[in-house]
């Protein structure tokens, strides 16, 4: 009998731990989402036609052609750096629903366990290394 208190105890215990880890991943995962979205809107706007989306500012074109190439130049980078963030915050909210469903840490695509090393460093992964290879 106390063999089987035993193991219950230690059960409990990895249950707890595993429990703090994924509390402290999904709050690792939620200020990363609103640093993005506080980057996203240095430049740009919620996109009021589709979810999740923003919409770099288009600068005002003055009256002088130098002006206006410098311009349109920012908003060319900004252009490219939303896209980058949307796609971060996708992989964010991805990672988000993983944790509530008791799924996270397993890749999307083949089902495998991602390496936890890789989610140290990106906790938003849905892919483990293999099929993310394979995606690009």
């Amino acid at each position: 009998m106390d063999f089987l208190c035993e193991i219950n105890s230690k059960l409990k215990k990895m249950k707890e731990k595993n429990n703090e880890k994924l509390r402290n991943i999904k709050l690792k995962l939620i200020e990363k989402k609103k640093s993005i979205i506080a980057q996203l809107q240095k430049f740009s706007k919620k996109d009021k036609n589709i979810k999740d989306e923003y919409q770099t500012n288009f600068p005002h074109l003055g009256d002088h052609q130098d002006e206006n190439a410098v311009e349109v130049s920012d908003y060319t980078s900004q252009l490219s750096v939303e896209h980058d963030l949307e796609s971060e915050l996708r992989n964010i909210e991805g990672a988000l629903k993983k944790t509530s469903a008791n799924t996270y840490g397993v890749c999307s695509a083949c089902g495998e366990k991602i390496n936890p090393k890789r989610l140290e460093v990106m906790p938003e992964a849905t892919l483990c290394v293999k099929c993310s290879e394979m995606k690009k």
